[in-house]
């Protein structure tokens, strides 16, 4: 699957106008997270625990239990680092300046990946003075392989029946794309960390539980292919592919680059993701 996520990202990119650079850049990282993939060793819980915790509706594997090799840990961060300074000369003072810090000390890496599994890097970068939506985003793309992989050991595990929260059912990572689905167009989110899909209500906001109609509403890309969903309680938003506007299948992972754009547009009306 990663090769082909890769291959996928680069003929569509290749396809479009305008986002080049962005296109290349979320490639390069995406083919040195799939690179790495194959080197992840995981621990994934029992069957028993996970069932467990959803049960619960808490998700799958806890912050503390997800395995990041510290070696392959900081071979994928610096290649994270490297690539983002390489595509935006522009950020490459403040990507060497999180970098020193990570370098500090032997554990701040991985206390910085534990504080952002558990959405809580802000209180290491504040502190620090570093930028806390660049450190989130570094920590983001580090932490892929090794979540994806887990996601990946867990899913068979998972009754997508019973779990109808915003949050993933693997690492409780928030959502930063969805699709709906045909022939209903039943609405399944997709992580924003490990990249694993799961079904939830579409009328209601993931981020902040809004259902009011006046609040929650979307506006449909010219073809009627995307919808943009605006929050106006939380200011939030999700990019939507509608798959019973197209033909085939498409490649979720691939479809978050390929709209970028939507982000952007987001952006400049006060909206905010994830």
């Amino acid at each position: 699957m990663g090769q082909e996520l890769v291959g996928e990202l680069r003929r569509r990119a290749a396809e479009q106008a305008g986002i080049g650079v962005w296109n290349a850049f979320y490639a390069e990282l995406l083919s040195a997270q799939v690179a790495l993939e194959p080197a992840v060793i995981i621990f994934p819980p029992s069957k028993e625990s996970v069932q467990e915790r959803l049960s619960r509706r808490v998700p799958a594997v806890p912050p503390e239990a997800v395995h990041l090799d510290p070696p392959l840990l900081q071979q994928s961060w610096q290649r994270v680092c490297s690539i983002t300074a390489q595509y935006h000369a522009e950020l490459h003072t403040a990507v060497e300046s999180i970098n020193r810090w990570a370098a500090d000390d032997d554990g701040r890496l991985a206390q910085a990946a534990l504080y952002y599994l558990r959405g809580e890097l802000e209180l290491l970068s504040q502190p620090a003075g570093l930028d806390p939506s660049l450190f989130q985003f570094l920590m983001n793309q580090t932490c892929r392989p090794f979540l994806r992989r887990l996601a990946q050991a867990v899913a068979p595990w998972i009754d997508l029946e019973r779990w109808y929260q915003p949050y993933c059912p693997v690492c409780g990572g928030e959502p930063d794309f969805a699709v709906l689905r045909k022939p209903h167009g039943a609405r399944w989110l997709l992580c924003s960390r490990c990249d694993f899909e799961w079904p939830y209500r579409r009328t209601s906001c993931p981020f902040c539980g809004c259902e009011d109609p006046e609040q929650y509403q979307y506006a449909p890309s010219e073809d009627n292919v995307y919808r943009l969903y605006l929050c106006d309680h939380c200011h939030r938003y999700l990019k939507t592919l509608d798959m019973r506007e197209v033909l085939g299948e498409r490649l979720l992972p691939v479809e978050r680059v390929l709209t970028l754009a939507m982000d952007i547009a987001a952006h400049e009306a006060g909206y905010t993701g994830m």
